[in-house]
């Protein structure tokens, strides 16, 4: 079916932008570390690390919770078409 075709499709290019992602947070993770090497104690840079870690992991909570509600109803709705 075209429809079907089309759902592994989509599923495809979700599945990819999810790596995507696991990419992107590998890429800070590395950055953290690199700080966290750093030398001395600078209260400043903590500071600002900090505030770039409450405010960007909040909403990347925030999007990852809606995503997972998002699959979760679309899973439901498909596997309502079974029956």
């Amino acid at each position: 079916m075209r429809s079907v075709q089309n759902l592994l499709s989509e599923l495809a290019y979700v599945t990819r932008s999810m790596e995507y992602l696991g990419d992107v947070l590998s890429d800070i993770e590395a950055v953290a570390e690199r700080l966290g090497r750093r030398q001395g104690d600078d209260p400043l840079l903590e500071g600002m690390v900090e505030h770039e870690t409450n405010v960007w992991s909040a909403a990347m909570k925030h999007q990852c919770d809606a995503a997972t509600r998002t699959a979760e109803a679309w899973r439901e709705r498909m596997e309502g078409l079974e029956t």
